[in-house]
């Protein structure tokens, strides 16, 4: 068991595998096959709008009757409810958002990390493998994940590359989601910017002169398509973290072009870094609900894929939100915010960047005395992911739950002046933010509701009402659940 639910964690732990984990979805009715013959477009896409209006208990989807796509098959919102994502960290599907990234917080810097070999030659991923006549189109069911993206797009990939300048450092392999855009059958571009990981490595080959082989991973242990997006350093691995996170063994084996790949991904294509290579790349569907620009992207060759008998492509609803990027990377935006700041400011309670990846963000905190919340709030925007994401930012109290958005407003409402507010104007900013008048230059935006404390003045009808609370109102609450059931 864990300490925040009945459910018992080694249920969880038991999954090798994507395909595990939607028979675990499967048992808890959080996971079903489209019964119809769907079109590619928009058949899917619709249904995923659909299924994403339900946040809390969306199931996963699988489709195996895709037209003009025979015997292949398909899987979306596999992250896409928090009933999901409960179930893969080993709770009742009704656990609360706050309770899951409590959970998370506590498993945060864990380093006992599992990570099994498996010999190529018996890894489920080299079932299959394909060398010559690579065509992308042929071996995955591919579609515009919105109506006006520029092409066909693969969307949650966990990419697997090392740093050329260091290509013995297992801690400097890279596993990050980047969006490709196939742009013949055995060529893609991938999108990446200069501070993520992928970025700097993209950089260092076209520097340096030196190959860049990586390995796109498909069809993914869920714990790697969940904590692959989470920003940890440089130096520290993904396989290591999510391993670590989820308290059970990763297998490893190798692909054929030497990079350290799951022994159970769904399929794994291998490509190599075309030095000097761009292609239009977009417009894209991304996750502020916004088209991004077509610009230039650096290009790979594909050259080889691997997989599984009967293989399973899973990839994801993004744009306007909610959809199932939200959820897949809420909780990892909001936990290593939290982290970083803890070791400095032991008074932060809680950190919400659930939004838009980070792009609004909520932390209570203990507040000291006048101003030093907005002093938390400016070392926030310092680490790694608040630098380019976090442009609005919301102090509360520790009083009141960042997640309960009624508490939260309620704050905004009753403990904000005019000069609680704080613009940072000509910030680093991400590329894509449709607001930006210079596209990666923006502003952040600080709001300070916490209680104001001297030597401010601090006004008159302060005394806070407070209800009564406990495990005697909870049990009232109960009761009048059970009395509305029984009417």
């Amino acid at each position: 068991m864990n300490k925040y639910s009945d459910l018992p964690i080694k249920l969880a732990s038991s999954v090798r595998s994507m395909r595990d984990f939607l028979d675990l979805l499967s048992s808890h009715d959080q996971c079903i096959t489209w019964p119809d013959p769907v079109m590619p477009e928009p058949d899917i896409r619709e249904i995923c709008v659909a299924s994403g209006q339900d946040v809390p208990g969306a199931p996963a989807i699988l489709f195996d009757k895709i037209r003009g796509y025979p015997d292949k098959r398909l899987v979306t919102g596999v992250h896409g409810s928090w009933a999901n994502l409960a179930i893969l960290l080993g709770h009742p599907k009704n656990t609360t958002i706050k309770a899951m990234f409590y959970d998370i917080i506590s498993r945060w810097g864990s380093e006992k990390a599992q990570l099994p070999r498996v010999k190529p030659d018996q890894a489920p991923v080299h079932e299959v493998r394909i060398e010559r006549d690579i065509n992308l189109y042929d071996i995955l069911p591919l579609y515009r994940i919105n109506d006006f993206d520029g092409g066909y797009y693969i969307g949650k990939a966990n990419v697997v590359s090392r740093d050329p300048n260091d290509p013995d450092n297992f801690g400097k392999q890279n596993v990050g989601i980047y969006r490709i855009q196939p742009h013949g059958p055995d060529e893609f571009t991938l999108m990446s910017v200069p501070i993520h990981d992928m970025g700097r490595h993209m950089q260092a080959a076209e520097e340096t002169g030196k190959p860049l082989k990586i390995a796109v991973m498909l069809g993914n242990h869920p714990a790697m398509a969940m904590f692959a997006a989470t920003p940890i350093g440089y130096d520290e691995s993904e396989y290591s973290y999510a391993s670590a996170m989820m308290g059970s063994p990763i297998e490893l084996t190798e692909s054929g072009n030497g990079l350290d790949i799951q022994a159970h991904a769904e399929i794994v294509i291998e490509a190599e870094y075309i030095h000097g290579r761009r292609e239009f790349e977009g417009p894209f569907g991304e996750f502020p609900g916004s088209y991004s620009g077509v610009r230039r992207a650096p290009t790979f060759k594909v050259t080889a894929v691997s997989h599984r008998k009967n293989p399973i492509f899973e990839n994801i609803y993004i744009g306007r939100g909610w959809t199932e990027h939200d959820t897949l990377i809420g909780l990892n935006t909001s936990a290593p915010i939290y982290a970083q700041l803890k070791k400095e400011f032991p008074e932060v309670v809680a950190v919400n960047a659930l939004y838009q990846h980070g792009l609004t963000g909520i932390i209570a905190v203990k507040n000291r005395f006048a101003g030093f919340a907005k002093s938390v709030a400016l070392r926030a925007l310092s680490t790694p992911h608040g630098l380019m994401y976090l442009k609005n930012l919301i102090m509360v109290d520790a009083d009141v739950d960042p997640f309960d958005l009624n508490q939260v407003m309620w704050a905004l409402s009753v403990r904000t002046r005019a000069s609680d507010i704080m613009v940072l104007n000509d910030m680093a900013m991400i590329m894509i933010d449709p607001a930006a008048v210079t596209p990666g230059k923006g502003h952040h935006l600080i709001i300070d509701a916490t209680t104001h404390m001297p030597p401010d003045p601090i006004g008159g009808d302060v005394e806070i009402v407070t209800p009564p609370s406990g495990p005697a109102i909870d049990a009232l609450a109960a009761r009048i659940r059970a009395l509305q059931g029984g009417n």
